[in-house]
């Protein structure tokens, strides 16, 4: 069978295979190198939070728990728009899918996706709704197994009833899940899970009518207004100047991840250099 990430509504349905089998193969190649293996997408920032300004604080506390996994909820943000290209409208089914005004979402050179995208759903701490997804970081001679987003088969699972029982654990039949020596991280004291997909053209149909906070439909507005932090007053119903507010700000993210990012990053990219050195000038 060849591997293909074809979509679901063509003749050829994708089954993902290609993204498995190099799952499992990271997995077999290097896990018998490593103590931990983390596992998600190239959009996906994980984010030390509280005091840490790096992971390994939180593998270091799992080892001394006896943690194995530890699970982050994975929730799309949306683009703040004061960091996105003014959109130019496109028109028709070949480009918006439906006969409908668009536009192509861009984030320009002189910011990071990082700054752009960090506009959150929930607060940090308060993803309370089931989550869509959610990656994982485990070690892997416990996981023998590893599914996108699951640790499907652990040292655990493969056990029998007595066997589990003398471990001090559990036994619950007909069900693995939750894996025992597993975990969420806390989000505003170890780390979080940012998902900066992409808004697709499609998806910014009808947005002038989706984002305008007196809009009460079923369209979802994939442009960021962020809550403002004192709520005192505020009136909902207006927004910001009407645009609906959706969004949470990660201080952490701002204040600290972002100009660290930034200063790593601009000997590589001029236009972000240059903001960086205009800013610089006007303070």
């Amino acid at each position: 069978q060849v591997c293909n990430n074809n979509p679901n509504n063509v003749d050829s349905v994708g089954e993902r295979s290609s993204q498995y089998a190099a799952e499992a193969s990271c997995r077999l190649r290097f896990g018998p190198h490593v103590n931990w293996i983390a596992q998600f997408d190239i959009d996906e920032y994980l984010v030390p939070m509280g005091n840490n300004t790096s992971i390994l604080p939180l593998l270091e506390k799992l080892d001394q728990e006896g943690n194995k996994i530890v699970s982050f909820g994975s929730w799309r943000a949306w683009p703040r728009r004061r960091f996105i290209e003014t959109p130019i409208p496109l028109h028709g089914i070949e480009h918006c899918g439906r006969n409908q005004d668009c536009f192509q979402l861009q984030i320009p050179m002189n910011y990071t996706m990082l700054q752009a995208y960090n506009c959150d759903r929930q607060k940090p701490g308060e993803k309370t709704k089931q989550m869509p997804a959610e990656k994982q970081i485990y070690r892997p001679d416990y996981v023998k197994h590893h599914f996108i987003h699951y640790s499907t088969v652990t040292g655990m699972s493969v056990m029998n009833k007595a066997d589990v029982l003398k471990s001090g654990h559990r036994w619950i039949p007909g069900s693995a899940f939750p894996d025992p020596l597993s975990r969420f991280g806390d989000e505003q004291t170890e780390a979080l899970m940012l998902h900066s997909k992409a808004v697709a053209t499609q998806d910014t149909v009808l947005w002038e009518k989706a984002c305008k906070a007196e809009y009460d439909g079923q369209m979802s507005c994939r442009l960021g207004t962020p809550f403002p932090e004192d709520m005192t007053g505020v009136n909902l119903t207006h927004g910001d100047e009407g645009w609906k507010f959706n969004c949470y700000v990660n201080h952490k993210i701002d204040d600290y991840w972002v100009p660290l990012l930034e200063q790593n990053l601009k000997a590589h990219i001029p236009e972000l250099a240059s903001r960086l050195e205009a800013e610089t000038d006007l303070q």
